[in-house]
């Protein structure tokens, strides 16, 4: 046991020595402050720019979804949060900023941020040389155009499967070459495969050349006629000739979102409003922002009282071109029509905030209607409210405005007197259609009850010629 003790003392002895000896082997490697320093800074630096890369990338493709979708203002938004003195996608985001100038019919801006070093460069011509020579058609610089065309088809002719013909047709145009532009159009070679006979079809109705080329079908090959999208071009080029029931016949049995629009059009021109309805909600259906189709539907919604049909295809228009106060205001209108007067005036108060309290016509007589119908209680505002709306209508020569607001100077209440379903009138014979019957204005007839000759010689007699 003592032994067993002195070897375990040993042991501990010999291992603490030996702990004690390496301890100069063992201690951690520092570095000097200035080394710490820069190896430090240097992988902040990197981790640094590839968090700020990986965000930058983010936002790019926010934006290039946006502009596809059409949402320029917030494309516009994400790509505003990138830095162009710092970041390394400056030049997709001068191009991307370019496209959108475009879009938006900005063309010399456009032309601004494409003439930028960062994206006028080799890098991008390829990607940007289509989009500079369609800015020069706009502004009508020709003759940069024209330069600009020779290195763009060099530098893209093997992007094309059509010999750039859509690129040559648009400059021909702008030449005003009416023996070019007619050669393009007229000549045999344009048809080849569907891709290029759709193309020279889509020329044509660019140019409103439609007759002409419909003399030419014959020469496309029947194999060209399964192309839905083709047939889809036919039709609509027999459409603007007038040929209705041949256009028909060519979209018959596609169900595509044009050849929909096509069928309503058909139908609209017949006056067969119900099916002309129903073939553009079948368009909505395959393309819910179908500008052609919610154009025709929006009005005949409210002609065949779909009320809650309308506000969903309102509420689906993407053309940032249109005024959004007009927009708002048809909404309110369909609201108004479907009954739900609370959200009508919620709607309202915003509309008039928008048009800064001066708002058209039809706006202040839709004010009145809805404050008529909501003031049914004895609250002061109300009622304010509701004379005010009256009362700017009126001025704006609104008959049934001025009327209402001739009414409350004999009604306490008028809002709750015409939801009364008792007899508030004993004169059967006002009625609405009386009050819209025109009447014969007759002239009254004054009754004299003193001659003015007697008056005259009373006064007479109280002149006093000679004085007393």
């Amino acid at each position: 046991m003592k032994l067993q003790c002195v070897l375990l003392f040993l042991s501990l002895f010999v291992g603490i020595g030996r702990s004690h000896a390496n301890e100069d082997e063992l201690k951690e490697i520092t570095l000097d402050y200035e080394e710490y320093s820069l190896e430090a800074s240097t992988e902040a630096s990197i981790t640094r720019d590839n968090n700020q890369r990986q965000i930058d990338l983010f936002n790019l493709q926010k934006a290039k979804f946006k502009i596809i979708s059409g949402d320029l203002t917030t494309a516009a938004f994400y790509l505003n949060r990138i830095n162009e003195k710092e970041s390394v996608v400056a030049g997709i985001k001068k191009r991307y900023m370019a496209m959108i100038y475009f879009i938006e019919g900005k063309f010399d801006q456009s032309i601004k941020e494409l003439n930028d070093k960062r994206v006028n460069n080799n890098h991008y011509y390829t990607q940007t040389c289509l989009l500079r020579i369609i800015n020069f058609i706009a502004v009508n610089d020709v003759t940069s155009m024209e330069r600009e065309k020779k290195n763009c088809q060099f530098y893209t002719s093997k992007f094309s499967k059509n010999d750039q013909y859509w690129l040559d047709a648009m400059i021909t145009l702008k030449e005003h070459d009416t023996q070019a532009t007619n050669k393009l159009l007229l000549s045999d070679n344009n048809i080849g495969d569907d891709e290029a006979s759709k193309l020279w079809l889509k020329t044509g109705l660019y140019l409103n050349k439609e007759k002409k080329l419909l003399d030419m079908l014959a020469t496309l090959s029947e194999t060209s006629y399964q192309s839905k999208k083709l047939r889809e071009i036919v039709a609509f080029m027999y459409l603007r000739s007038g040929e209705t029931k041949k256009a028909l016949t060519f979209v018959d049995d596609i169900d595509t979102a044009n050849a929909e629009n096509i069928k309503g059009n058909v139908n609209l021109a017949n006056k067969e409003y119900e099916l002309a309805f129903g073939h553009f909600r079948l368009a909505l259906q395959k393309k819910q922002d179908s500008t052609n189709a919610l154009e025709r539907a929006i009005p005949l919604a409210w002609l065949l009282s779909q009320w809650s049909d309308g506000l969903s295809m309102l509420s689906n228009i993407s053309n940032k071109s249109l005024d959004p106060r007009n927009t708002q205001a048809t909404k309110i209108a369909f609201l108004i029509r479907e009954k739900r007067f609370i959200e009508a005036q919620r709607e309202l108060t915003l509309l008039k905030i928008a048009f800064q309290n001066e708002p058209p016509f039809e706006v202040s007589v839709m004010d009145t209607y809805v404050n008529l119908i909501l003031s049914d209680n004895d609250k002061a505002y109300d009622k304010r409210k509701i004379e005010e709306s009256a009362e700017k209508s009126c001025k704006a020569f609104d008959g049934i405005s001025c009327w209402i607001s001739f009414q409350y100077i004999q009604w306490e209440n008028l809002g709750k007197t015409i939801k009364r379903d008792d007899l508030v009138y004993s004169d059967i014979a006002l009625t609405v259609e009386s009050l819209k019957e025109k009447k014969i204005i007759e002239p009254l007839i004054e009754s004299k009850s003193i001659d003015q000759s007697d008056i005259e010689e009373l006064d007479g007699d109280t002149i006093k010629i000679t004085p007393q």
